[in-house]
C-alpha cells in the first residue's frame, strides 16, 4: 500500500499552520530514522510512498502534539484539506451537490492511495455513512486524518457544520459516519 506524497506534505504543513515549526520538529524526531529518511530533505507530490510513512507520522503526532490520543490527526486532517484545494478547486467544491461530492470519493481516494475501495452505504440529506475496504497498513491517526479531510471538503463545500467520526477502523478498512448541516 503506498499513498502520494502530496497526502503526506500537506500533513506536515497542516502542523507547522497549526501548532508551528518547533513542533513539526518535535514530530519528526519522533520518526524512525528509516521514516525520517524517506521525507528529507523534502517530500514529493507527485511521488508514492509506503503507507508506513503515514503511519509513523500520525503516531508521532499522537505522542508529541495529541497527549496519547489520535485526535490531533483529524484536525490536521480537516488542514490538509484546505492546503489541498484552494484557489480553483475551493471553487468547484462550493459549486458542487453533496451527493456528487460523495459519488466522486472513490476518484478521489485513488488521487492518494495506490489500493482500496470507498462506498458510501447510507446517504441521506445531512448524513452518509462510508465504508473503505482493501487497504492495508493504516492506523487510527491515518483514519482520523482521512476523516478530517473529508470534513474540511464539507466545510469548503458550503456546509454550515460538519462532523465525520472513525466509528470502526482496522488496518485494512474503517466504517465512517458523517453528518453536516445544510
Amino acid at each position: 500500500m503506498r499513498q502520494k506524497g502530496a497526502a503526506i506534505k500537506s500533513t506536515l504543513q497542516s502542523i507547522v499552520n497549526l501548532y508551528g515549526e518547533e513542533s513539526l520538529k518535535r514530530v519528526k524526531e519522533r520518526l524512525p530514522a528509516a521514516m525520517l529518511a524517506q521525507i528529507e530533505p523534502r517530500v514529493l507530490p507527485v511521488a508514492w510512498y509506503p503507507i508506513e510513512v503515514s503511519a509513523a507520522i500520525h503516531e508521532a503526532i499522537r505522542d508529541t502534539l495529541g497527549e496519547g490520543k489520535w485526535q490531533a490527526s483529524h484536525a490536521l486532517g480537516v488542514e490538509a484539506a484546505r492546503i489541498d484545494f484552494t484557489g480553483v478547486y475551493r471553487v468547484l467544491l462550493r459549486s458542487i451537490q453533496y451527493d456528487t461530492m460523495w459519488d466522486r470519493a472513490q476518484r478521489a481516494w485513488t488521487n492518494y492511495n495506490s489500493q482500496g475501495d470507498t462506498q458510501w452505504i447510507d446517504r441521506e440529506r445531512g448524513h452518509a455513512v462510508g465504508v473503505i475496504t482493501r487497504v492495508s497498513g493504516f492506523n487510527l491517526g491515518v483514519w482520523e486524518a482521512v476523516a478530517g479531510r473529508l470534513e474540511g471538503l464539507l466545510q469548503m463545500s458550503g456546509a454550515k457544520g460538519a462532523i465525520i467520526e472513525v466509528k470502526e477502523s482496522s488496518a485494512t478498512g474503517c466504517r465512517l459516519d458523517a453528518m453536516w448541516l445544510e
